[in-house]
């Protein structure tokens, strides 16, 4: 059983303490999983879907109760002059907790384009005074992705991706590949 399910069947008194960042990705996590099928023939194309895994984000958090907001601005949470915007703003009413999300996807076809994007993400989820959550899905027809050496170069670029985290989810993806759904909780800045 993956461990962003056990950190959300934990106490109600430990809920409410804990970050609302594990339940997002489960919740994130779960809808992805349930749509392995829509991904792999995504991946197959080439073209990036990261679009639409923003709107699946979206539909999952408001599955759960939850109240999800498309692209806010930063400014929105504190980050005073800021033009950037976050792809998910999501806020729980029962607990008033809430988490700021950057969601990014990469595959076989796109190379290290992305590095630099997600790097971005992470420094400003740094920046953030809100608590950040950065999600990262990889997807690969060819082979599982922390096995394959190109991938493995590639991931190691980043600065988020190779640090540790228990927010992991692997879906197999089509004959021989995999869906690695990555989170990193960023603390408030």
């Amino acid at each position: 059983m993956c461990a962003v399910k056990d950190a959300r069947r934990g106490a109600k008194g430990k809920k409410a303490a804990a970050g609302l960042e594990p339940e997002v990705f489960g919740q994130i996590a779960d809808r992805l999983a349930a749509r392995a099928d829509d991904i792999a023939l995504f991946t197959e194309t080439g073209c990036s879907f990261e679009a639409w895994l923003h709107w699946e984000a979206l539909a999952a958090c408001r599955g759960a109760g939850w109240t999800a907001e498309p692209r806010p601005a930063y400014a929105k949470v504190g980050v005073a002059g800021s033009r950037e915007h976050a792809d998910l703003l999501v806020f729980d009413p029962a607990t008033g907790r809430r988490v700021l999300v950057e969601l990014a996807m990469i595959q076989d076809w796109r190379t290290n384009s992305w590095i630099a994007s997600l790097n971005g993400d992470t420094d400003r989820l740094k920046r953030c005074p809100a608590a950040g959550l950065q999600v990262i899905l990889a997807a690969s027809l060819a082979s599982p992705i922390e096995v394959n050496d190109t991938w493995r170069g590639w991931l190691g670029m980043s600065a988020i991706w190779p640090q540790p985290t228990q927010l992991v989810r692997a879906i197999p993806l089509g004959n021989v590949g995999e869906m690695l759904l990555k989170g990193w909780t960023i603390p408030a800045g």
